[in-house]
């Protein structure tokens, strides 16, 4: 019996060495944490992603309201900017950008229509390899 507790104990211990990371690992680093705030506003991470989806559905229901959507998301737009250049590699910042873009798209001014050009100049120049630069490049 102690031959065979032995031997698990000695695979056991082999496993990590042999199992391959996995694919979609990253230097700890490269990941802005939950807990850390970005811009003006010292906006999370979460907080950045809830406040691009609200005010998406915000222009949505009332696009009368657009000045003040471009406002608030002028400030979301800051703390992706501070984000990024903490934590440039973050893997996150690409979809975040397309989103905002997408967000200036459905406010209906030219200062909003202008943003959503830097915007998207600023993903595809930043992360030419995410599939988000791809969808923006279309």
């Amino acid at each position: 019996m102690k031959r065979f507790i032995l031997a698990l104990a000695v695979v056991a211990s082999a496993l990590p060495a042999v199992l391959p990371a996995p694919a979609f690992a990253r230097p700890v680093s490269e990941l802005a944490p939950a807990d850390r705030y970005f811009g003006q506003l010292q906006m999370s991470i979460l907080g950045v992603r809830n406040s691009l989806r609200d005010l998406r559905l915000r222009i949505d229901v009332r696009p009368e309201e657009a000045s003040q959507v471009y406002g608030k998301t002028l400030l979301v737009e800051n703390a992706l900017r501070d984000w990024s250049q903490k934590f440039p590699n973050d893997p996150w910042i690409p979809r975040y950008l397309y989103s905002l873009a997408e967000l200036y798209r459905k406010i209906d001014t030219e200062d909003a229509r202008v943003r959503k050009n830097d915007t998207l100049d600023w993903l595809i120049t930043s992360y030419p390899a995410s599939d988000y630069a791809k969808m923006g490049r279309i």
